[in-house]
């Protein structure tokens, strides 16, 4: 495969990840949940005081009407909101922009671990196709985000086996994974264990 046509497909692969993620975001789902409400009053606080919506300044933990929340997601939707308001799409921009960055970053962990550029090509095709990863991609959810810096965090530590210089960012993404969603608390040690190992 030569070098131009890897670019040209892993450019049509990332175009219609964007438009399958971006096309009519405001409009489908039809209308933003209550999770991503949370979030976008959570962010538009945030921009205009510094603190959540109880008063909290910049928390690292927070509290909505109904849970506790992590806060890397909310903090990286406060500049869409400011840009797009309490909206569709202020709440779900950064979800699509980190979901597809993630088909990118997939793309090279593939290429990183097995050498092979078709592999790569492949399972960027995959997730880009993913039912469950467009849905989560076109809503106000943490997951994109999780997995975003889960995919970043593990290319960075296979880059490091070769030049050291990266695993301080590897252990920088994987470490800020529980900050995003909080299963990763559980999971993210165990990688970090395995991957030592």
């Amino acid at each position: 495969m030569g070098k131009r046509i890897k670019i040209i497909l892993l450019v049509g692969i990332l175009t219609i990840s964007a438009f399958l993620r971006l096309w009519r975001i405001s409009e489908v789902p039809p209308s933003l949940f209550g999770d991503e409400l949370d979030v976008g009053y959570q962010a538009y606080s945030i921009l205009k005081t510094g603190r959540d919506y109880y008063g909290n300044f910049m928390p690292i933990h927070f509290h909505s009407l109904a849970e506790w929340r992590t806060p890397l997601y909310l903090y990286s939707a406060v500049p869409t909101v400011a840009v797009f308001g309490i909206s569709p799409l202020g709440v779900r921009l950064p979800a699509a922009i980190f979901g597809i960055l993630s088909i990118l970053i997939l793309y090279l962990l593939v290429r990183q671990i097995t050498k092979r550029e078709s592999l790569g090509i492949l399972s960027s095709t995959i997730l880009a196709f993913s039912p469950w990863h467009i849905q989560y991609s076109r809503a106000g959810f943490e997951a994109t985000l999780l997995l975003f810096l889960l995919l970043l965090g593990l290319w960075l530590f296979f880059k490091s086996l070769r030049e050291r210089k990266y695993l301080w960012l590897s252990i920088f993404c994987l470490v800020l994974t529980p900050w995003v969603y909080s299963t990763a608390k559980l999971f993210t040690p165990i990688l970090l264990i395995f991957l030592f190992f």
